[in-house]
């Protein structure tokens, strides 16, 4: 799948993404990646291809659709999400984590807001991956000046699928 853009393509990937509480629904967090705006696309088509377990289900959100997402009513409902909170405008900093979140929920999905390591702070399945230093806690930290922007996505996704199915994740070490 390609970064999501459209509704039309936001429905498609939640028609066969899995159910919150669901396996392991497998998130992957870019820290500081605006310098590289079509990575998280590029990781995600990545994975496509070479995890075999997801069955094509990666996609990458564009930030415009997560915002879409937040102030549709019907959107939010789609993606199992309550009524915001009075003092929280739908498309404002906290309504905007709470549709990173319920999108974690259901995985597959690699993100590179600003809100998603907020949002999917408790989660066990989340890969961070920092590409500018100050992001501490992060399982892969990378240069991205000391590699070409082609081998990227690979390094990402080969670390990402490394530490998923060595049992990391299920022995805690998130």
């Amino acid at each position: 799948m390609k970064a999501a853009q459209t509704l039309s393509s936001f429905h498609h990937w939640l028609l066969h993404a899995d159910q919150p509480g669901e396996g392991l629904s497998p998130v992957l967090i870019l820290h500081g990646a605006q310098m590289h705006p079509d990575l998280s696309e590029v990781i995600a088509h990545y994975l496509n291809q070479y995890d075999e377990d997801s069955r094509g289900r990666w996609i990458a959100m564009h930030p415009s659709l997560i915002e879409a997402i937040a102030k549709d009513v019907s959107q939010r409902r789609l993606l199992g999400m309550e009524e915001p909170c009075p003092n929280c405008p739908p498309a404002g900093p906290c309504g905007l984590r709470k549709v990173v979140r319920a999108l974690a929920g259901h995985g597959h999905i690699v993100i590179d807001s600003p809100h998603a390591p907020v949002a999917a702070d408790t989660a066990i399945n989340v890969f961070h991956v920092s590409l500018e230093p100050g992001h501490e806690g992060c399982h892969l930290q990378l240069n991205p000046g000391r590699f070409r922007n082609k081998i990227l996505a690979p390094i990402i996704g080969d670390v990402y699928m490394e530490w998923l199915n060595c049992g990391m994740v299920s022995a805690g070490m998130s």
